[in-house]
């Protein structure tokens, strides 16, 4: 019987890291509570705010594509251990 393991733990999960990046800058409201400068007549605090949303939506792509990059690794790893025999399986 195959058992379980939880490969990857950590290894798989560490990308998630970069999502807390926009928590923290748009968390710290003192960091862009100011009027200058404008952008289009736009103050800085609302295009600061709205930039973050894209880079938030583009480091949530790059987490996406290194978290499929090191499951399909995980993947490849395991089938290639399974096709491997070992020394002892010839008895």
């Amino acid at each position: 019987m195959a058992r379980k393991t939880a490969e990857g733990g950590l290894k798989r999960y560490w990308p998630r890291l970069f999502l807390l990046i926009p928590f923290f800058a748009v968390l710290w409201v003192p960091s862009y509570n100011r009027l200058e400068p404008a952008l289009g007549g736009v103050p800085f605090f609302y295009w600061y705010q709205l930039a973050w949303i894209l880079i938030g939506a583009v480091l949530v792509l790059g987490v996406y594509l290194i978290e499929t990059r090191i499951t399909h690794a995980l993947e490849r790893t395991r089938i290639l251990l399974e096709r491997t025999d070992a020394p002892g399986d010839i008895l």
